[in-house]
């Protein structure tokens, strides 16, 4: 520990210093001075081997470690003996009790979505949510039924379904009972339920391998545009609810635009009281959210959420017993719900095969909402997020829900933000939610009978309108990076033209391109400076008398961008050698066998440097380093002398190991661009100087009266260094 504490004092030192407040230096002159030696880290194998001790092999050491170890496993097992009562447990009783009634008609509508009956849809809200409570870190997040999830594994619940039976089966979208299905050997909820467990299989995979940092490719961009996509099939799955007809199933890339075409001849066959029942409750529910809650809220600053949904599923609920509307006017209703826990049962192990295939982009979908969700709660309320431990628990929330019978579930972005309004402290509000949807569950279901399917069909819908509020964010994104609205594009287009898991693997994909590209084509930049002169402009007419070139090159140098800074630096390197002529000799002269410096047409050496500023290289490869071998010997044989500024440890340890300072001296590595600017100016000045008296001298010898020197004096004064004002997107062509 005192270790890391003398590092960090030398390096506040460092940072402390100021280059003016010293004398030019260069870099082992720096690294003596002020003690900053190359730091290259530990090597990559022992970072590893630790950490695979840490993990697997240091829980076992002894009972105290198992012990912590078990301890940070299941952190309810910290949290929960320190739970301050007085303080949380009211705001836990009412976020959970809000939290759960908002899952009551949110899984009935989902479940439809992914292919099972209603009641399933109350078990995956109950069961999953209880099992994450006790091995999740985040606070506030609500683990169940989410839309884009769902959808998602209901594409997956039919794939395989088809797979099974033979062909291609007619299904009704949205379908609560599968009749259908009770001639063969699995049944939609069979699938739904093993595919859950193939999600817990792939993210425990990915906890045990410590893949977490992957989610990082996961942009928010990327997220954005894929659920907004997601969002647009979640809408078209709900329009024949809505409209009250008959829609056969579709699938496939492009089965958006079938399914609008069979929604669209089937307009005249709409069931006018579902469409009636159906407008009037997204009215309700827009009106409600948008106008009535903000103003109970400014008026009797109300605290707790109104749960319109709920409301909304009890009236329609009891109206559709009461006036009969599925016998009297056609009205489709969810059906019977029987009451009563399910038994827990194994997944179906002779399917699991197909469902790890089609289960791969659910669970990364799943981690990328879920983890990104948490750490956004847990900075926005200052507390820690275990990123490691989080793909645990989601791992362990699939797994053991996967004995039960639901479906895959996630974070739900809008159930998430009304635990927090609600007041939630902490996990412990998941017992509340659990406890009323077990109320519902054991004998509230079979009161939900006569619920029409248009009113499910219509709270999804209005859910909906947050994913598409993310629309907004396309103006803001292309103003920031055009790259950013490029991934959001490709995500949201592809996510709905194509298909739900087609356009995931299409928008990562391009993701990881824009990556390649980012770092295979950085911008080069240049400026011109004189030993005469106070400051040199990026003109032509400017680059007559500069003899300094910085070059800088913003980003690591790779075997993919090597040949990019080699071009870059040969156009910036032969436009300012052009600019020596007539004066200048463009070539070195050999005198008697000597390699002399570039003279001009007076006879007066000249020295020219090219200053490489190295900040922005945060490392180099094999290749990397012997272009740069390459360049100094190039430059050395043309008398310009080569300086380096700011190059970190690793990539001066990669310059030594490749023989770089065989070429050029070590003097010539610099720790900033003002001490490289200082001493080039020196040294050209003090050369200027000593030819002019040599000029001097010659021509008292032939009698000829001097002339005055114009440079009776030397000052080593710098002015500020000026910025890069020359910015390369791409090499321009060459004039030929």
């Amino acid at each position: 520990m005192r270790g890391n504490h003398d590092e960090l004092e030398r390096l506040q030192k460092m940072n402390a210093i100021d280059p003016a407040d010293r004398p030019p230096m260069n870099q082992e002159e720096y690294d003596a001075e002020y003690g900053d030696k190359p730091n290259n880290g530990e090597p990559i194998l022992r970072q590893l081997g630790r950490a695979l001790h840490s993990s697997y092999c240091y829980p076992f050491t002894g009972w105290r470690p198992f012990v912590n170890t078990v301890f940070g496993f299941m952190p309810i097992l910290e949290w929960l003996p320190k739970y301050p009562v007085k303080e949380y447990l009211v705001n836990d009783i009412i976020g959970g009790l809000t939290t759960g009634i908002m899952h009551v008609p949110q899984g009935i509508a989902y479940s439809a979505l992914a292919g099972v009956d209603p009641v399933y849809g109350l078990y995956a809200s109950c069961f999953p949510a209880f099992f994450y409570m006790f091995f999740g870190t985040s606070r506030h997040v609500s683990i169940g039924s989410f839309a884009v999830v769902a959808l998602m594994a209901g594409v997956a619940n039919d794939k395989v379904f088809a797979s099974h039976v033979g062909g291609k089966v007619e299904l009704i979208q949205n379908q609560t009972h599968f009749d259908v299905a009770v001639h063969y050997a699995v049944t939609p909820i069979q699938i739904a339920t093993t595919l859950t467990f193939a999600i817990g299989i792939w993210q425990l995979l990915c906890a045990l391998l410590r893949l977490q940092f992957l989610m990082t490719y996961f942009s928010d961009p990327l997220v954005s545009g894929f659920t907004t996509g997601a969002a647009v099939h979640v809408l078209v799955a709900q329009i024949d609810d809505l409209m009250g007809v008959q829609v056969p199933k579709a699938s496939g890339v492009g089965y958006i635009f079938t399914r609008i075409y069979d929604l669209a001849i089937r307009v005249p066959q709409v069931n006018v009281i579902t469409l009636i029942i159906s407008l009037a409750s997204m009215v309700f529910l827009y009106a409600g959210k948008e106008y009535i809650s903000p103003f109970l809220k400014k008026k009797v600053h109300l605290r707790v959420p109104i749960p319109y949904e709920l409301i909304l599923v009890a009236s329609t609920a009891a109206l559709g017993a009461i006036l009969n509307w599925n016998e009297n006017n056609g009205v489709e209703i969810v059906g019977n719900i029987p009451a009563g826990l399910p038994q827990p049962e194994l997944p179906t192990f002779s399917i699991l095969g197909e469902c790890l295939v089609q289960s791969i982009g659910i669970a990364i979908v799943i981690i990328a909402v879920h983890i990104s969700m948490a750490k956004m709660l847990g900075k926005k309320f200052n507390y820690h997020v275990d990123d490691s431990q989080e793909l645990y628990a989601i791992s362990l929330t699939s797994l053991l829900g996967g004995c039960f019978p639901v479906y895959p579930v996630s974070t739900a972005l809008g159930r998430t933000m009304v635990n927090v309004q609600s007041g939630s402290k902490t996990l412990l509000s998941t017992v509340f939610s659990c406890v009323l949807l077990l109320a519902i569950i054991l004998w509230l279901g079979p009161y939900l009978r006569a619920l029409p399917r248009c009113v499910l069909a219509a709270i999804i819908t209005v859910a909906l309108k947050s994913m598409f509020m993310k629309c907004g964010q396309v103006k803001r994104i292309y103003s920031i990076s055009k790259i950013d609205f490029l991934i959001w594009m490709v995500s949201f287009l592809a996510t709905t033209l194509i298909d739900v898991m087609e356009g995931l693997a299409i928008s990562i994909a391009f993701a990881l391109f824009t990556v390649i590209c980012r770092s295979q084509w950085p911008k080069w930049q240049y400026f011109y400076r004189s030993t005469q002169e106070k400051q040199i402009e990026n003109d032509e007419k400017a680059t007559e008398n500069s003899n300094i070139c910085v070059f800088r090159f913003d980003g690591p140098l790779l075997f993919t961008n090597v040949e990019r800074f080699k071009n870059s630096l040969k156009l910036t390197t032969d436009s300012w050698m052009e600019s020596w002529k007539p004066k200048d000799v463009q070539e070195v002269t050999h005198v008697n066998g000597e390699q002399k410096q570039p003279t001009n047409l007076h006879g007066e050496d000249k020295p020219h440097f090219l200053i490489i500023d190295c900040k922005a290289m945060a490392y180099c490869d094999y290749m990397a380093a012997c272009a740069l071998n390459e360049i100094a010997k190039d430059l050395k044989d043309k008398g310009v002398v080569l300086y380096l500024t700011g190059a970190n440890g690793p990539l001066r340890v990669a310059l030594k190991a490749s023989g770089f300072f065989d070429i050029i001296g070590r003097e010539q590595l610099f720790p900033t661009l003002k001490d490289a600017l200082a001493i080039a100016t020196t040294k050209g000045g003090a050369l200027r100087l000593l030819t002019e008296a040599k000029k001097n001298e010659q021509m008292n010898q032939q009698a000829v009266r001097p002339a005055t020197s114009a440079f009776g004096t030397s000052s080593a004064s710098l002015p500020p260094i000026p910025s890069y004002p020359v910015v390369r997107p791409s090499p321009p062509a060459s004039n030929k």
